[in-house]
């Protein structure tokens, strides 16, 4: 019934700081840019992971030449966190979850800390041999960047800054540096580690502001969509009201008509007069026969085969609003069949009434469509469907689709 080009996602967040974890069950494109951002960040840090690991290889302090000299397994603990995890994103930084990838970072950042503490009691006294230190020391800008991607909050540069006393600890611990080369070292660390890690701060802030602004133009076009809906179908109402509905019972009041069927007429004329001179159609009650004839005069238009059915099991008064609301998701929803669905579609509408309140089924037999290859950023059913019942106090709605299959939309109001 609709396209998967009309199908939007309500929007979400502006922004979300410390959403490592959190965002992946927010709504899409809530954090469209952020999420690219991070991806190709997460990328670079593969890259990094691979480059650092190959120039820390050889030499007196190098990979190779701490084998030996460290317990086995702490040797692959420091290789596996500080080099070969984060290398994993060159496969994983596009197509692993999000939250996949910020599970591996966060790994990485507390486990480098961790392994980078734990060389002093490992060596227990020693020292490396040929005035070797930590090879460790070489490669923490990539565990300080990658605290800057998945955290992106001001928190981030505790990082570089525990280079700046780290560093010199563990190397007076476990090598011969003399005290002002460590010192200067761990200088050097904080430095390099702060430039990384202000970078990817500043790249996915970027990403925050960029999210921000498409959801607040996301908003905006779907304050005015729904508002243009209310005044096409408010329009398309009235229209019906005064030139069909009005001259059928006006001469049926008048043309040699039964007297029970005049004084109906007359009675059905003086309903419609009230509602027509109510200057918000929303501010008065409906019953569930006005109702029901409102949304079966929304078929009434539609170019493909319309199938109604009622079922009418209890009475009670609707508020307007709820059936302005009903109202126009229907035709929104009919209008998509018309659309979408395929020129053989046919479509059906179902309308139940009862104690706990209306719902209304529109279900069309054409292609249908996927909603996981929705652009989310895209405007449609979302604004004029799920949104618009979600205006009213009580009000649901759901789309239901594959493709093959046709579509759903189900739409719901409850009696308080």
């Amino acid at each position: 019934m609709s396209h998967p080009a009309s199908l939007a996602s309500t929007p979400g967040p502006t922004k979300q700081r410390w959403g490592a974890l959190s965002s992946a069950g927010s709504a899409p494109g809530a954090h469209d840019a952020r999420h690219r951002l991070q991806r190709a960040l997460y990328f670079a840090c593969g890259v990094g992971a691979v480059v650092f690991g190959f120039l820390m290889l050889s030499g007196d302090s190098g990979i190779l030449a701490t084998r030996g000299q460290v317990p086995e397994w702490f040797w692959w603990a420091t290789v596996l966190i500080a080099a070969a995890l984060p290398a994993t994103y060159l496969a994983t930084a596009f197509a692993a979850p999000m939250r996949v990838l910020h599970v591996i970072a966060i790994i990485c950042v507390v486990g480098f800390l961790v392994v980078q503490v734990a060389w002093i009691p490992v060596m227990d006294g020693l020292t490396l041999a040929n005035g070797g230190t930590p090879w460790l020391q070489g490669i923490n800008a990539l565990p300080s960047t990658l605290a800057g991607v998945v955290f992106a909050t001001r928190v981030v540069w505790v990082m570089p800054a525990t280079q700046l006393v780290l560093v010199p600890i563990v190397q007076l611990a476990v090598s011969d540096t003399d005290t002002i080369d460590a010192v200067l070292d761990g200088c050097g660390a904080v430095i390099f580690c702060s430039i990384l890690t202000g970078m990817a701060l500043a790249i996915v802030e970027s990403g925050d502001t960029l999210d921000s602004a498409a959801a607040t133009a996301r908003r905006l076009a779907s304050e005015r969509a729904v508002a243009h809906t209310r005044e096409r179908e408010l329009a398309r109402i009235n229209a019906i009201v005064h030139d069909d509905v009005m001259s059928v019972l006006l001469a049926a009041s008048r043309v040699g008509a039964t007297p029970a069927v005049q004084e109906q007429a007359q009675r059905a004329q003086s309903s419609i007069a009230h509602i027509i001179e109510v200057p918000d159609a929303t501010s008065r009650n409906y019953e569930a026969d006005e109702l029901v004839a409102v949304l079966r005069s929304v078929s009434a238009t539609a170019p493909l085969s319309v199938s109604f059915t009622e079922s009418v099991t209890a009475s009670g008064p609707v508020p307007g609003s709820a059936v302005a609301a009903l109202t126009e998701a229907t035709a929104e929803a009919v209008r998509n069949c018309c659309t979408h669905a395929g020129p053989e579609a046919s479509i059906t509408i179902a309308v139940a009434i009862d104690a706990e309140g209306a719902r209304v089924s529109i279900h069309d037999d054409g292609v249908g469509f996927s909603p996981k290859d929705v652009d989310p950023r895209r405007l449609g059913i979302a604004v004029s469907i799920t949104e618009r019942m979600h205006t009213v106090p009580r009000g649901n709605a759901q789309v239901h689709s594959r493709p093959g299959d046709g579509t759903i939309v189900e739409l719901a109001w409850s009696r308080p």
